[in-house]
């Protein structure tokens, strides 16, 4: 079933969190203790059993490369089909086009060569467990030309984004832009599931006018002429896109409940690079509650609440507390860190003090000495 879908992740459209590093793109921003945020995205279309994904590259793209390599870990290393970079060319880059409809129009023939009736078409910003194949009986089901999926918002305000009208039938009755979502709005969340032809006509027509962006100028004004469904996820969703947000879906790997509907699902896992490590070591002093600790690491103090990555080395009598420490950092003994995000390769000094809030954590930057 999942042969029948092609995947295309667009990093081009993304923004950086310029609070960690400006330089690194946020398809390679480090998540969970050991995964990168666009291991979430490629997991998901290699579990629906997409073995056909381009991924459109942004002008930063070392980390990306360095990354995912071959595919090789996703099961992407193949003779046929598997794993295509899709780099933007030099002009695009020394003058960004605005919007998708370009980079679309650039890489049609990837589409065209993939021979598959149907495109998925995602962001890499979200972090989920979506059953893709769920998705497409869906679109079949209703006979669609265009499935979006959206999520409700259960609570609060969040940031802008595109608010879907949904009649009784599933059907989209309107796109809507909104600088501020209230709850019970229905989210789209950047996935498109469309069949390929009219994914190649539409994009086609839209260069040919000038048009930018594919929702806006493609969706929107075709709402009435296409036929566009919209599909209800109703499991665990973030979407990264801010520190705040970022800070908050780590915390939430933290629940037993999340964990396990992110990465305990049935025939579905969330892969990434493959490193080998030691286990990590506990030393007599130290104590450890409700926290992540990837393999490498060496700890003889306190730690709470908190997300260590690999080969992070925590001093004696340090305490670290609602932080994230990536890899290869060291907090000195008897540092205190309390509502922090520490980048790769950071050294915190000895009884250094630092600490944040929940809603803007304290971030320290990459190799930095503090």
């Amino acid at each position: 079933m999942g042969s029948e879908m092609m995947g295309l992740i667009n990093l081009q459209d993304s923004k950086t969190l310029p609070e960690l590093n400006e330089h690194r793109p946020l398809a390679t921003v480090p998540m969970g203790g050991k995964f990168r945020l666009i291991d979430f995205t490629l997991s998901n279309m290699v579990n629906a059993g997409i073995g056909n994904v381009g991924i459109l590259l942004s002008s930063q793209s070392r980390s990306v490369l360095d990354h995912i390599r071959s595919g090789k870990e996703w099961g992407l290393a193949r003779k046929r089909d598997g794993l295509f970079y899709l780099p933007a060319d030099v002009e695009d880059i020394i003058h960004p086009v605005e919007g998708d409809i370009h980079s679309f129009y650039k890489n049609l023939l990837f589409v065209k060569r993939g021979h598959s009736p149907y495109i998925l078409a995602t962001s890499c910003d979200l972090v989920q467990n979506i059953d893709y194949e769920e998705v497409l009986h869906f679109h079949r089901r209703h006979n669609a030309d265009v499935t979006m999926i959206y999520t409700q918002v259960p609570k609060g305000k969040e940031k802008e984004g595109y608010v879907l009208e949904i009649n009784d039938k599933d059907r989209i009755t309107g796109i809507n832009s909104k600088a501020e979502i209230q709850a019970g709005d229905n989210l789209y969340q950047r996935q498109i599931l469309i069949d390929t032809e009219i994914y190649q006509h539409c994009v086609r027509r839209a260069y040919a006018k000038g048009y930018k962006d594919f929702i806006t100028d493609v969706l929107k004004r075709n709402v009435d002429r296409l036929r566009i469904f919209g599909y209800n996820y109703k499991g665990y969703v973030k979407r990264v896109d801010s520190i705040q947000s970022y800070f908050e879906t780590n915390m939430d790997f933290l629940d037993v409940h999340t964990w396990r509907d992110i990465f305990l699902q049935n025939q579905r896992h969330i892969y990434t690079k493959i490193k080998d490590e030691a286990p990590a070591k506990y030393m007599e002093e130290s104590h450890v509650t409700n926290s992540l600790v990837a393999n490498g690491c060496i700890i003889e103090g306190k730690v709470e609440n908190s997300i260590l990555f690999r080969k992070v080395r925590v001093g004696k009598n340090a305490v670290i507390r609602n932080s994230i420490v990536m890899q290869h950092s060291v907090v000195g003994a008897d540092a205190n860190l309390d509502y922090v995000v520490c980048d790769k390769n950071a050294v915190i000094q000895p009884e250094a003090e630092l600490s944040g809030t929940r809603e803007t954590p304290l971030c320290i930057g990459k190799c930095s000495v503090i």
